[in-house]
C-alpha cells in the first residue's frame, strides 16, 4: 500500500513537471496562468500524497 502511494505521488509529481514545461513554452492553449496554477496544485497534491506515505511508513513500523 505505501509502495501505492508512493507511486501515486511521483506520477503526480511528474504531471506537475509536465505542466509546468507546457507553461514556458510560447503560444500554448490553456494560458500560461491556467498551466501553473494546475501544475501548482498537482504539486500541492502530491506532496500531501506523499506526506500520508511518510507518516504511514513510520507509524508501520
Amino acid at each position: 500500500m505505501i509502495f501505492g502511494l508512493f507511486v501515486i505521488s511521483l506520477l503526480l509529481f511528474l504531471g506537475a513537471f509536465n505542466y509546468f514545461l507546457l507553461s514556458q513554452k510560447a503560444g500554448v492553449y490553456p494560458p500560461k496562468q491556467t498551466l501553473r496554477r494546475k501544475a501548482m496544485g498537482f504539486v500541492a497534491i502530491g506532496g500531501g500524497v506523499l506526506l500520508l506515505t511518510f507518516i504511514l511508513f513510520l507509524f508501520s513500523q
